[in-house]
């Protein structure tokens, strides 16, 4: 048993390494990464390749060409994709430059151009493929869909079921895309004045990082070995009971 827990000790002091289990680590240890400041009502633009549902509503229905005995478009579907140029097809108006604008934007822009086709149009438009991934510490990690036009780094963690007990809250990593280039700050749940930061709110395709306690490389170190250990323990203790027996 001794040599069982000088064996797990030795292994301990030279073989575990926080690093492996940490990711998007500044090169320089002693690096301070500095926040970069975001727009707190940030919305998400409409991009190439998005997917957009569409729904046209007119108040007077006998006016409406395009209209069904429900009062919506009839088109085939109410979903439409972004073309590489910005633009979408739509019925009566045919293309139309969507690229840059944000839901409220094209709400409103689409509602002024119907209006010369339709007495009393209603647009309501969503952005159904933009989402944001939460990585980490967490207790289920994956995508979280962006189902108005931001969400705040508390709700996509919340909606994927909160902090593990092993996430280190003092490191809060989220990265996103600046002017062609990943930007990564850096927040700390442990500070109350996080709450009041600006860099709350996530953008599109932005990557949320829970690291890891540094115990979590000695918790997964001894789920990892302790059943070699044990054989080698047991081993070792068949060894010694065989010896005594035969003195």
């Amino acid at each position: 048993m001794r040599l069982f827990i000088l064996l797990f000790l030795i292994f301990l002091s030279t073989g575990c390494s926080t690093k492996e289990y940490k990711l998007f680590q500044p090169k320089n240890d002693n690096h301070t990464i500095s926040s970069q400041e975001l727009n707190i009502s940030y919305s998400s633009k409409i991009l190439p390749n998005d997917i957009l549902e569409i729904d046209i509503i007119n108040m007077n229905r006998r006016a409406n060409i395009m209209m069904n005995e429900r009062g919506l478009a009839t088109t085939p579907s109410n979903k439409y994709v972004v073309y590489e140029d910005g633009t979408i097809l739509l019925p009566l108006l045919n293309s139309v430059k969507v690229e840059g604008l944000t839901i409220k934007e094209l709400n409103q822009e689409l509602t002024y151009r119907y209006k010369e086709f339709l007495k009393a149009p209603y647009v309501k438009a969503s952005i159904k493929n933009h989402k944001v991934y939460v990585l980490g510490e967490v207790s289920k990690q994956g995508v979280v869909p962006l189902e108005g036009e931001s969400i705040s780094i508390i709700e996509a963690i919340a909606r994927s079921g909160g902090l593990t007990d092993q996430a280190l809250r003092s490191q809060i990593r989220v990265i996103s895309q600046e002017n062609g280039k990943y930007v990564m700050q850096t927040l700390n749940f442990n500070n109350f004045s996080t709450l009041n930061s600006q860099n709350l709110m996530l953008k599109n395709g932005s990557i949320v990082y829970i690291e890891p306690k540094d115990t979590k490389a000695i918790k997964v170190a001894i789920n990892d070995y302790l059943p070699i250990l044990q054989a080698i323990s047991s081993t070792l203790s068949s060894f010694v009971n065989i010896k005594f027996l035969t003195n």
